[in-house]
């Protein structure tokens, strides 16, 4: 598991730069690896993406968007 000091969250992102977009839904567009990077759309465009808790995500998954590291979004999988 990424440890939470180590990335950006949402929520400072955008207290830092006024205007950011809190919207935290993403999907999967490569599928994430325990650590391993994939891909991720999030607001129309592409980042690359890793789960928090280093699990697989396919492609496809619906997930949220808690923080960043670098060019890198930190995710986790929405459960319903």
């Amino acid at each position: 598991m990424l440890n939470p000091k180590s990335f950006q969250t949402v929520q400072s992102l955008a207290q830092t730069y006024p205007g950011v977009s809190t919207q935290v839904k993403g999907y999967v567009e490569q599928a994430i690896n325990p650590n391993r990077r994939g891909r991720v759309r999030y607001q129309a465009t592409y980042w690359f993406g890793i789960c928090a808790d280093a699990r697989s995500l396919p492609s496809g998954m619906e997930v949220t968007v808690i923080g960043r590291q670098g060019n890198t979004l930190i995710v986790q999988p929405i459960v319903s």
